[in-house]
């Protein structure tokens, strides 16, 4: 039993969730509007039926910034190591930084073992894809990673802030319509609930 923990905390520290999502699960996410009740459910029967699932997919979270697109994919992966699997999260900007540092050779050892695992992880999140626009580089190198994913049948959790055509523009259309073809979207909403928050917190 303390062995099983130590090899789930172990799996969850080489998951690369930032501290701040950490404590991010299904069971606190804020599920006031029909859309995000429509998203939780969705990501929770993706979960609870993922290891008889032959197809792995993966989810695609569009919408709005602020409306728990980043909890539900945080939320979803910690559950899935739970559930024994290995997984990896990568903000979008840290990902073509990376990228961008093994070209230049300047990659720290954590950062060349994070790369190395893109498409060996049973689960990988990337966070706010299309941020940026993609160089030639970096968007043949994302290419190749969801292209290996899609083909060894490996999940990818992604979440954005842009509707299709803007994502398109930002990271061309191979690499969209390679996401949307393994993910199924799903929108919590497009209304920015952290705005609701800083308003309540100062009244």
């Amino acid at each position: 039993h303390c062995l099983a923990e130590r090899q789930l905390r172990k799996r969850l520290k080489k998951a690369n969730i930032p501290k701040r999502y950490l404590s991010k699960s299904l069971e606190n996410f804020k599920n006031d509007t029909d859309q995000r009740r429509n998203a939780l459910q969705r990501v929770r029967r993706y979960v609870k039926e993922f290891d008889s699932s032959s197809e792995k997919g993966g989810l695609f979270l569009l919408g709005a910034a602020g409306t728990g697109k980043t909890h539900l994919a945080v939320a979803a992966l910690k559950e899935l190591i739970e559930q024994g699997h290995t997984g990896l999260f990568y903000n979008s900007a840290n990902l073509i930084r990376d990228f961008r540092n093994r070209v230049g050779g300047s990659n720290t050892e954590e950062e060349k073992d994070r790369l190395d695992r893109l498409v060996s992880v049973d689960i990988l999140v990337i966070d706010d894809l299309g941020v940026t626009k993609l160089s030639d580089f970096v968007r043949e190198q994302t290419y190749s990673i969801i292209d290996q994913r899609y083909s060894e049948n490996k999940t990818l959790i992604v979440t954005s802030n842009l509707n299709m055509k803007e994502l398109e523009e930002q990271i061309t259309y191979p690499v969209c319509s390679r996401v949307c073809g393994m993910c199924s979207i799903v929108n919590p909403g497009d209304i920015d609930f952290r705005i609701g928050v800083s308003r309540n917190k100062s009244r």
